[in-house]
């Protein structure tokens, strides 16, 4: 399998694991999606702690070590082409980076709080929620929608600006996505719920869509390329 291929392959496996890991997120709490902003609400589904920590794992691989190969692919492609080249892949590298170290802590501490939530009892079960609200803040909050979405903003609409001239479709959907992680980091530095809200829930589908996108064009592209051989 020749690399453009390779690279191809794991855009779709990484669309699988993302969609996976929606759907498991959506298990894990009985399809009650006001969970996803309010963490007090994921503790009263804490028997399913293994369906929580398999939520996080697909997540740390669907939606960002898995797409570490294709930040490393463009940097080859666009390392001459563009001065920004460097800066854009240095942030593909910290919001993959970012985001999976995120993840990891949440499918560790998540599977442990929730499984001690469920036999706890008095003081026991305070101290648990509270550790767990805090945990989870200080991930969801401060990791992934302040920090890592930054980075996100500035490598998807990085990519997405480099890629237009080549495949408009593909270069607006890197745009959009880039725009859409930027309003999910300005809402939350800023206190707007319903711009982080509005941000994130764009970038939970358009990322997918993005990287799908270029997982089938890699793939044409290397099929091209043989037969052209």
């Amino acid at each position: 399998m020749n690399y453009r291929l390779s690279i191809g392959v794991t855009c779709l496996i990484s669309v699988v694991f993302s969609i996976a890991c929606l759907a498991a997120g959506a298990v894990a709490v009985d399809y009650n999606f006001d969970a996803f902003s309010d963490p007090r609400l994921v503790l009263r589904y804490s028997a399913k702690y293994h369906t929580a920590y398999w939520f996080n794992i697909l997540d740390m691989f669907g939606y960002y070590l898995l797409l570490i190969p294709l930040v490393m692919y463009y940097h080859q492609q666009y390392k001459f082409r563009s001065p920004w080249t460097a800066l854009i892949t240095f942030s593909g590298l910290a919001y993959t980076l970012i985001g999976a170290i995120g993840a990891v802590t949440l499918a560790v501490s998540w599977r442990f709080l929730m499984q001690q939530y469920t036999d706890a009892g008095g003081n026991l079960e305070e101290v648990t929620e509270v550790v767990f609200l805090n945990i989870t803040l200080i991930i969801t909050k401060g990791y992934w929608n302040m920090l890592e979405a930054v980075f996100a903003a500035i490598w998807f609409a990085g990519i997405g600006r480099l890629l237009y001239n080549e495949n408009k479709a593909v270069g607006i959907t890197g745009v959009i996505t880039g725009i859409a992680t930027l309003l999910d980091a300005t809402g939350n530095i800023f206190d707007v719920k319903i711009l982080a809200e509005t941000g994130l829930n764009v970038y939970l589908v358009s990322s997918i869509v993005f990287v799908l996108m270029l997982g089938v064009k890699l793939i044409k592209t290397s099929r091209q390329h043989h037969v052209g051989k």
